[in-house]
């Protein structure tokens, strides 16, 4: 009887260790003092919690004022490596370098059903965002450039397969579905232009563009910059912007390949 309370005090740092994974993982990004409240764990302790994973690669440390994220090393507990994990981990410095040249914030973002959900985002690392936090939620397919670029250039029998779920909603947001002739006219100007543009929003100074990374003939995933748009004119901004967001797509996708090859 006496072996049990030690038996029980022994598991108490991989509880608390597993406790903080999940809350970082619906997080997205946490400070010290939000995890505090969330998880009930006294400070010092998630501090040490904290520096052990970061050490061994689990977390990183985004800045002062956002706190912590997991890193995609935390895939790797669970049962194998996704191809979409993968695109998100090759990604990662194309999308800071962008911003760290540009300063608005980047995003990526992969297929999930009938929507986009957003993976990856250089939010904190912007001078300029003004954009809520995206992280880990769904973004409709024919409002957000991500969707609009998704749409356009995967492979055909996929988009009549999506355009279908997305017809056969009741949500609002999908509901331009319907109106065949006009989607199909814009998937087709995107494609000629080469990019998507957000559907213009009431109150939503922000605009987005968004290209998609093609690998092995498929799109693995989608990027997009966001600026405000008063500071400067589409036109502008595609002079700007499009070219580099192209040259990091490919940069993504060969580096997308070859993460495939070696494993």
């Amino acid at each position: 009887m006496s072996q049990l309370p030690a038996k029980t005090e022994g598991v108490q740092p991989v509880l608390r260790s597993l406790k903080l994974l999940e809350t970082l993982n619906a997080a997205g990004t946490a400070t010290l003092s939000s995890l505090h409240n969330d998880t009930g764990l006294p400070k010092p302790t998630l501090v040490r919690l904290l520096d052990t994973m970061i050490s061994a690669g689990y977390v990183r440390r985004v800045s002062r004022s956002a706190g912590y994220e997991l890193t995609e090393r935390v895939l790797r507990l669970s049962s194998g490596f996704r191809h979409k994990d993968l695109v998100v981990e090759a990604a990662r410095p194309f999308l800071s370098a962008l911003t760290a040249e540009h300063k608005w914030p980047v995003a990526l973002a992969t297929l999930d059903h009938d929507a986009m959900l957003m993976r990856l985002s250089t939010r904190h690392e912007s001078p300029f965002s003004t954009d809520p936090d995206w992280l880990n939620r769904r973004l409709p397919m024919l409002i957000s450039a991500l969707g609009r670029a998704y749409l356009a250039f995967c492979p055909d029998e996929e988009r009549r397969l999506l355009l279908a779920m997305i017809r056969s909603s009741n949500a609002t947001v999908n509901a331009q579905a319907r109106d065949e002739k006009y989607v199909s006219s814009m998937l087709a100007t995107i494609r000629e232009r080469g990019y998507a543009t957000t559907a213009p929003m009431k109150g939503d100074s922000s605009m987005g563009i968004a290209v998609p990374v093609r690998s092995n003939g498929k799109v693995a995933a989608c990027i997009t910059i966001r600026y405000i748009g008063s500071t400067m004119s589409e036109a502008h901004a595609i002079k700007r912007y499009l070219a580099p967001m192209q040259r990091a797509a490919d940069g993504i996708a060969a580096a997308h390949e070859r993460m495939l090859s070696d494993g």
